[in-house]
C-alpha cells in the first residue's frame, strides 16, 4: 500500500521548508523595488532590481540544470540555502546599521536569483526521490499551494514590515532561508542523482531541452505557455490603465488585484483534485478558453471589481495546468536528466515573459488600453483555436 504524501515525512519536509521559504522571497521582492525607489528616487533604478532578477535567472537557468544533475543535489540545496542566508543576512545587517549603498542591492538581487535558479531544479529532483515517479504529479499539484498563498500574503506584510523598520522585510527573508535549511537537512532518504555520462558543458546544459523537443506533448504545451505567457504578463498593465480610465484609486486597485491574485490561490487550492480528475488536455483548454473570454470581456466591462474578477477567472487554472505539464516531466524525465529537463523547461515557458510588459506598454500607447485588452482578447482566441485543433496536444 503506498504511503500517502501527507504522510511522507521527507515531503512534509520539503513542503513546509518551501512554503515558508516561498513567503520570505514573496515579502522582500515586493520590499526591493519599494526601498529603492524611497532612498533614490528613481523609478528606473528600482526597476533595474527587477531587471536583474530576470536577467541572471535567464543566462545561468539551463547551466544549472545541467549541475544540478552532475553535483549531489542535497550539497546542491545545503549551500544554496546557506548563501541565501549568508546574502539577505547581510544586507538586513546593512541596513538595520544605517547602510544602503544601490550597487549592494543589486549585487544581492545578483546572488538572489542565481541560488534560486540553482536550487528550484535541485528541489524538484528531490521531490520525485521522496515521493517516487508514480505519485511525481500528485506531488507537484500538492505543491501549488505553497507558492501561491505566499504570493498573495508577501507584499501586505512586506508593506507592514518595510514601515516598521527598512531591514525586517530582508530579515524575515533571511530567518525563511534558514527555516528551508532545517527542514532539507531533516530529509533521510538519498536524493541523487544517478551517475550518468557527461559531456561538454554546452551539449550537457542543452540535453534537457533535447528531451523535452522529443516529447510531442511536452513540445506543444510548453510553445502554448509561451505565447500565453506572453499575454498574461501583458494583462496586468492593460487592467491597471482600464482602471485607471473608469476612475479607479488606489484602494480599488489594490482591491481589484486582490481579486486577481485571488483567483489563482484558489486555483492552486483545487489544483490536487483538478489534477487527479481531469487530463492535462482538458486542463490545457479549460485554460484557454477561459483566459480568452475573460481577456475579451475587458472591452465590455466598466469597473474595477469587474475587471479583477475577470481576471480571477484567466488566473484560476494557471496553477492546475503548471501542475499537470511538470508533473509529466517529473514521471517521465529520467532521473539523470530531471534538473535539466525541468530548467529547459521554465525556460522555454517562460521565454517571453520578459518582454511582455514592454509589449504591453507599447501597445497601450499607441492604440489605448480598450483596443489593447481586444487585441489580447483576440490573440487569446486564437491560441485557444490552435490549442483545440492541435493533435499533440490531444496526448496528454
Amino acid at each position: 500500500m503506498k504511503t500517502s504524501l501527507r504522510h511522507n515525512r521527507d515531503f512534509a519536509a520539503l513542503w513546509f521548508g518551501q512554503a515558508i521559504s516561498n513567503l520570505g522571497i514573496s515579502i522582500s521582492s515586493f520590499a526591493y523595488p519599494v526601498l529603492v525607489l524611497a532612498v533614490t528616487g528613481s523609478a528606473v533604478k528600482a526597476g533595474a532590481v527587477g531587471t536583474v532578477l530576470a536577467a541572471t535567472a535567464f543566462v545561468l537557468r539551463l547551466p544549472a540544470g545541467a549541475l544540478v544533475d552532475r553535483w549531489r543535489r542535497r550539497t546542491i540545496l545545503v549551500a544554496c540555502d546557506v548563501g541565501r542566508v549568508v546574502n539577505s543576512g547581510l544586507f538586513a545587517l546593512a541596513l538595520a546599521l544605517g547602510h544602503f549603498w544601490y550597487e549592494h542591492v543589486l549585487l544581492v538581487a545578483f546572488f538572489e536569483a542565481a541560488f534560486g535558479v540553482l536550487f528550484g531544479p535541485a528541489e524538484s529532483a528531490a521531490v520525485r526521490r521522496v515521493v517516487g515517479r508514480e505519485r511525481m504529479r500528485e506531488a507537484v499539484a500538492a505543491n501549488a499551494s505553497r507558492s501561491a498563498l505566499p504570493g498573495v500574503l508577501g507584499p501586505p506584510l512586506g508593506g507592514v514590515l518595510l514601515t516598521a523598520g527598512r531591514a525586517l522585510p530582508f530579515l524575515a527573508d533571511t530567518i525563511s532561508y534558514a527555516a528551508s535549511l532545517v527542514c532539507i537537512l531533516t530529509v533521510r532518504r538519498e536524493l541523487g542523482p544517478e551517475h550518468s555520462e557527461h559531456r561538454t558543458p554546452i551539449a550537457d546544459a542543452l540535453e534537457g531541452l533535447r528531451w523535452l523537443l522529443r516529447d510531442r506533448f511536452l513540445r506543444a504545451a510548453l510553445l502554448f505557455f509561451m505565447a500565453f505567457g506572453l499575454l498574461l504578463g501583458s494583462v496586468g498593465l492593460v487592467l491597471l490603465v482600464l482602471a485607471r480610465d473608469h476612475g479607479a484609486g488606489s484602494g480599488e486597485l489594490g482591491l481589484m488585484f486582490a481579486l486577481t491574485a485571488g483567483g489563482g490561490v484558489l486555483g492552486a487550492l483545487a489544483t490536487v483534485p483538478l489534477v487527479r480528475a481531469l487530463r492535462p488536455h482538458v486542463l490545457l483548454l479549460l485554460f484557454a478558453w477561459l483566459a480568452a473570454g475573460a481577456t475579451l470581456s475587458l472591452t465590455v466591462l466598466d469597473s474595477p471589481i469587474a475587471f479583477g474578477i475577470a481576471g480571477a477567472v484567466a488566473f484560476f487554472f494557471v496553477s492546475p495546468l503548471n501542475a499537470a505539464v511538470f508533473g509529466r516531466i517529473g514521471e517521465r524525465a529520467p532521473d539523470a536528466l530531471q534538473g535539466r529537463v525541468t530548467s529547459a523547461a521554465i525556460q522555454m515557458a517562460s521565454l517571453l515573459g520578459p518582454v511582455a510588459p514592454l509589449a504591453a506598454g507599447l501597445l497601450v500607447a499607441n492604440v489605448g488600453a480598450g483596443h489593447a485588452a481586444l487585441t489580447y482578447g483576440l490573440v487569446a482566441v486564437a491560441l485557444a483555436c490552435a490549442a483545440t485543433l492541435n493533435r499533440a496536444l490531444r496526448e496528454g
